[in-house]
């Protein structure tokens, strides 16, 4: 019994062992000196004697980046072979964001393409941009960014310049998608973005002497307001115009943005322009008198129009809802206020003038619903009202359609006023005496006795007016279309078809035309939905909503209180039986009703939008914010930096030069530089680049890399 539970014990033992759980032998753990050492007896070299533990990764051991050796002796006769280093072992977020890098996935470039001397790796004695400079531009064309981009600010020391990664990114470059002719939208997005992150911090500009309202005047602009809606890729974004290296002031001739470049630039996007096209501004302050005289004189110009406007008329609009809703309370306690529903109903519009207002209806809503969005483009809500037509492009085609069919609307009732006026058959007579008769819509001296009259009776000094077909405010709502037609219709054109306009004016209109635009359309939209919905269906005797626009019928009694002179105009003309028409059904008036209830609301909740952004100062919003994105508080510039010599021109071949006969020299096959002879080097075949000899080095032929050997004795 005992010897069968000494062979079972002795099966379970054995068993143990040859599945690992048991070692038969384990080796002492050695400590972090010990591996080194070990490694040291063989890999003995300066490079990894000394220069590693006076390295960044002085405090990790040999087998920390080298594992995968289990058997030192097997390792050392060869059989034992390392397992591939992993740097994403300790660097993995650095490791996670690389898998997404350009170089990564193009080139396939792995840590030590860049990270090459890793043993001997020490913190840049340059500064940290200096350093990314020289590494970047080891691969990289330095000839543009070095002499005229932020390269030669960051080689000078002042660290506010940007370097390659500040730009580009440092282990996420991202992969754009290949574009014909341009960069990509998603690169356009990718470095404006950049470009703003900088130019737009007050701070940063204000301590390096450039203008901190660039990136203001900017977003003012179509491109910055597509931008900032969510659609910069498809706008000229800082690159487009500045290039993306050289960035040389406007007075520089070699400057993209040079008076004399500007055609060129220009005409990457437009084109078939005459050259005065160019005057165009893209960073216009119109606030800045003494720069943009026009563009300011312009913009006081709209911005007391709108106050005049609106000055006059909201008050008028107070003060009446005011008195109407004192005349509507004593009346409802006299019993004299008239019943809701009568029989009797006479026409006041025909059926064509009620679809021309539908059609009015849906045009100006669409151009509202298009175009304030661009005006209030840090809105959240803009960005929404754009979607849902289906971004900038697509509202763009619904707000040039709705733009046409007003215009094809405006032009409609112009001739119907010149047939007013010179009906068939009677040609001239009488023309004067139509265009100042009760019918005309074009003011009279009557107009001003009666705004006179509406003021006295607002404040309780005498009867309200006695109007005819047409009160003054509706005349001044037919006349205002003529003046906006002009302002916002023409600035419009401008807008649409700058390249064509420019053969008639110069570039700086454009400029004009986009305040122009701009103000005016806030001014229509804000009268229609205030001023033109009070006086025809919010003052307090119509109130919600007066639907005769929609039915084309007034009460008989309507019309003996509101306009009374036309009523005994009709009865002294033996006119009013034939406009008598029959109540209208149930489902037209309901419909009417609902129809005129969901534009009045909509029109309504686009006024709260606009006014709400415009007191909370929504789209004044400063840009870039308060912190630098780049510099560290309280190293606001570091020491001067060596400067960075870019490469000289090419030189002519080996053979015309003194030392072309030396038999130890290298010349760079893609520079044409040459290296003085210094035992061996390396010319990297993919790049050029040459290596100078230390030891014994080698090319991955993978990547074109070049790894040095470090001579210990020619090191020391």
């Amino acid at each position: 019994m005992n010897n069968t539970i000494s062979g079972s014990s002795l099966i379970v033992v054995l068993w143990l062992w040859l599945a690992g759980a048991i070692p038969v032998y384990a080796a002492p753990a050695m400590t972090t000196d010990e591996l080194n050492r070990r490694c040291l007896s063989c890999h003995d070299d300066f490079n990894y004697r000394v220069r590693f533990f006076e390295s960044l990764h002085r405090n990790n051991g040999c087998v920390s980046c080298h594992s995968g050796i289990r058997d030192f002796a097997r390792h050392a006769s060869g059989e034992e072979r390392l397992a591939a280093v992993a740097c994403g072992n300790c660097h993995g977020e650095i490791a996670g964001d690389y898998l997404k890098d350009v170089h990564y996935l193009r080139q396939d470039f792995r840590c030590n393409d860049c990270h090459r001397d890793i043993h001997g790796l020490r913190r840049p004695e340059t500064g940290f941009k200096v350093s990314v400079v020289n590494l970047c531009t080891k691969c990289h064309s330095s000839e543009e960014y070095v002499r005229f981009g932020h390269g030669k600010y960051v080689l000078e020391g002042k660290a506010d310049s940007a370097a390659c990664s500040d730009c580009h990114g440092l282990h996420n470059i991202p992969l754009f998608p290949p574009a014909v002719g341009k960069s990509s939208p998603e690169a356009r997005v990718w470095y404006t973005d950049k470009c703003i992150r900088c130019h737009g911090n007050e701070a940063m500009m204000k301590r390096n002497g450039l203008s901190a309202a660039t990136v203001r005047d900017y977003e003012e602009t179509y491109h910055g307001k597509v931008r900032k809606i969510g659609y910069a890729g498809q706008v000229a974004g800082c690159a487009d115009c500045h290039t993306s290296h050289n960035i040389l002031p406007a007075a520089d001739p070699r400057s993209a943005v040079n008076p004399e470049n500007l055609i060129a630039t220009c005409g990457k996007c437009h084109h078939g322009f005459q050259p005065r096209f160019v005057e165009f501004n893209a960073h216009p302050d119109y606030r800045n008198r003494e720069r943009y005289p026009v563009l300011f004189w312009t913009y006081v110009f709209m911005a007391a129009l709108l106050a005049s406007v609106f000055c006059f008329f909201w008050i008028h609009l107070v003060l009446w809802w005011r008195k109407a809703y004192w005349e509507k309370c004593r009346r409802l306690r006299e019993g004299k206020e008239a019943p809701e529903c009568e029989e009797e109903q006479i026409e006041r519009f025909s059926l064509k003038e009620r679809v021309m207002h539908i059609v009015l209806i849906f045009s100006f809503f669409t151009l509202v619903m298009t175009g304030i969005p661009l005006k209030y483009h840090n809105s959240d809500w803009s960005k929404i009202l754009i979607q849902l037509f289906g971004g900038v492009p697509r509202a763009g085609v619904f707000h040039r359609a709705a733009a046409l069919v007003l215009t094809a609307l405006f032009l409609y009732t112009c001739w119907l006023s010149l047939r007013f006026l010179f009906p068939a058959g009677r040609r001239m007579r009488g023309w004067i005496s139509r265009l100042f008769g009760p019918d005309s819509l074009f003011p009279n001296l009557k107009d001003l006795r009666d705004i006179k009259g509406m003021f006295l009776w607002f404040f309780d000094r005498g009867e309200m007016p006695r109007f005819d077909r047409w009160t003054y405010w509706e005349k001044f709502d037919f006349f205002a279309v003529f003046w906006g037609m002009a302002a916002i219709g023409g600035s419009g054109l401008i807008l649409w078809f700058p390249e064509f306009f420019s053969y008639i004016f110069p570039g700086w209109v454009i400029n004009a035309a986009t305040i122009v635009h701009s103000e005016e359309a806030l001014l229509a939209a804000l009268f229609i939905f205030t001023v033109h919905f009070f006086n025809n269906h919010l003052v307090p005797n119509k109130f919600p909503l007066e639907p005769n626009i929609f039915t084309g019928r007034n009460g008989l009694r309507q019309l003996q209180a509101e306009r009374p002179l036309e009523y005994e105009r009709l009865m002294a003309e033996n006119r009013l039986e034939s406009l008598k028409r029959p109540r209208l059904g149930v489902a037209t008036r309901l419909l009417s009703s609902l129809f005129g209830l969901a534009s009045l609301l909509l029109g309504l909740f686009l006024v709260f939008l606009i006014l709400w952004t415009i007191l909370s100062d929504t789209a004044n919003t400063p840009r870039g914010g308060g912190k630098d994105p780049l510099t560290p508080p309280g190293s606001l510039v570091e020491p001067p930096q060596p400067q960075y010599k870019p490469v000289e021109p090419p030189v002519p071949a080996p053979p015309a030069l003194p030392w072309a006969g030396h038999n130890r020299g290298a010349v760079n096959p893609r520079t044409g530089e040459y290296y003085p002879p210094s035992g061996k080097g390396v010319i990297n075949p993919r790049t050029g680049e040459y290596y100078p000899p230390s030891g014994q080095g080698f090319i991955n032929p993978r990547t074109g890399a070049y790894y040095p050997r470090f001579d210990p004795g020619g090191a020391q």
